[in-house]
């Protein structure tokens, strides 16, 4: 009890331990600066081939499918007609209504809007559906 020392500690003669604190901010500064410093690399997605002859839509016409025609200047078309946006639901219900199973092609231009493109496959897809 009278013999540890004049503080009260008993560990003085033990070997000392190294304090770890600076090496550990060290290590979280070094990790900081890979983490700020470091290079995200953002990939393309997959390129989409598409056709460029117009005589295949000529033979899918024939087969009693719908082709809508995307343009360039984000022009809704077809059968070879300029159409509003608001037209494409009831058109793909009356070639729905004669056969059941009526495919429906949506060709876009690779410069035209996506937002058009998906809102051009949205009416399609709610003009598909059964109730």
């Amino acid at each position: 009890m009278f013999g540890r020392g004049r503080l009260g500690r008993g560990d003085d003669e033990g070997d000392p331990e190294p304090d770890l604190s600076p090496m550990i901010d060290c290590v979280f500064i070094l990790l900081i600066f890979f983490i700020v410093t470091a290079v995200f690399v953002e990939e393309d997605g997959v390129p989409l081939p598409l056709p460029e002859d117009s005589s295949a839509v000529s033979s899918v016409q024939e087969n009693n499918t719908v082709v809508f025609t995307l343009g360039q200047d984000n022009a809704l078309a077809h059968d070879g007609k300029r159409i509003a946006m608001d037209t494409v639901g009831t058109i793909v219900r009356n070639a729905v209504s004669q056969d059941e199973e009526t495919p429906v092609i949506i060709q876009a231009h690779p410069l035209a809007q996506h937002g058009v493109r998906t809102r051009v496959y949205d009416e399609v897809r709610q003009a598909g559906e059964r109730s």
